[in-house]
């Protein structure tokens, strides 16, 4: 069935059906035109927004509708992760191309349901419009935190050890994986990184255990790769920094497939993005405590680099060398 047989309203509601309310923070969601929520006393309101726009953010020819709602929300997540927030509820806009079949918006929002399932956020409203050429999904996603509990990019000083939760580098071996149909030849290998490239995970435990301690300075999502988002940290907060090349971690499985594509995977990591991995500051006396707290939620971080007086600029350390660090990560006006 195409979405022109049953209009925007009968998508509506279909689409109603399958997201349900599911906490106390809803009053009333999808049905009217302005959604009514709780507002929890005593916390800051966060609201963030993402516009995924095909073959710019995600792609049809290899990804699905699934994984591009997944990815639409998760992205949105992250960035309430950033702020040591808590997701409530969202909206979700779409531009859809003319002849689009209502199936296949189903399989978008099973995929942006998946990803509220997962992070316990409510699917509240929306709009959907025809677009001229392409799909495109905004989110526009509220969450909640403790007003000093929230951690900004702002809080850097020179000393503070840099630090980021996880390997980096996993989007941009998925993507090349996928732009240049490995997996028939490397299987498993090929497959591990594509999956972190469509169906990406935010560091939210990890962001909400680091608000609660008050123990990170600083903090950014690595959606632009670790340059671009340790410069933003530093510009800022009126610091520099320098980023240890042989401290940056990724995985065996990017390794090997950089290995396939001639590529350093230490450019991936640093230039790459979309792994929506967390860096942020901490004291150096803090870096211990860092790790114990991070480890109930699993997570091993890693310390990186170091922040500097902004006199000295924002360099990477490599083979004992420095280099100016440059903010190479995906610019839309760019690129």
């Amino acid at each position: 069935m195409k979405i022109e047989e049953i209009g925007e309203f009968g998508l509506i509601g279909k689409m109603a059906a399958k997201l349900p309310p599911r906490s106390n923070n809803v009053i009333k969601g999808i049905g009217d035109d302005t959604a009514v929520l709780r507002h929890e006393q005593g916390h800051s309101l966060l609201m963030t927004t993402d516009m995924l726009v095909e073959d710019v953010h995600f792609s049809l020819k290899y990804g699905t509708y699934h994984s591009a709602g997944w990815k639409a929300l998760a992205v949105s997540v992250s960035d309430i992760a950033a702020m040591g927030g808590t997701p409530t509820c969202a909206v979700v806009a779409l531009a859809v191309p003319p002849g689009g079949l209502v199936g296949e918006i189903e399989e978008l929002y099973a995929g942006i349901g998946d990803c509220s399932r997962e992070y316990g956020v409510d699917i509240v409203g929306g709009d959907t419009v025809k677009s001229t050429g392409g799909l495109y999904v905004n989110v526009t996603l509220l969450g909640t935190v403790e007003p000093d509990k929230v951690i900004y990019r702002s809080g850097a000083a020179p000393g503070d050890v840099i630090m980021v939760t996880g390997n980096l580098g996993h989007s941009a071996a998925g993507l090349y994986a996928l732009s240049n149909s490995i997996d028939s030849t490397a299987g498993q290998l090929a497959g591990q990184v594509s999956h972190s490239h469509l169906y990406p995970a935010a560091r939210l435990k990890e962001g909400q255990a680091l608000g609660r301690s008050s123990l990170a300075t600083s903090m950014n999502d690595i959606s632009d790769g670790l340059a671009s988002e340790i410069v933003e940290i530093c510009e800022a907060s009126d610091t520099g920094c320098e980023l240890y090349s042989d401290k940056v971690p990724f995985s065996e499985t990017t390794a090997r497939v950089a290995d396939k594509a001639g590529v350093d995977p230490v450019e991936w990591a640093l230039y790459g993005g979309e792994d929506f991995e967390l860096v942020f500051t901490v004291r150096p006396q803090n870096v211990e405590q860092v790790k114990a707290v991070l480890s109930q939620t699993g997570c091993c971080p890693a310390v990186v680099g170091t922040i500097l007086p902004k006199v000295k600029g924002c360099s990477l350390i490599k083979n004992g060398s420095s280099f100016a660090l440059k903010p190479r990560g995906y610019n839309h006006f760019r690129d």
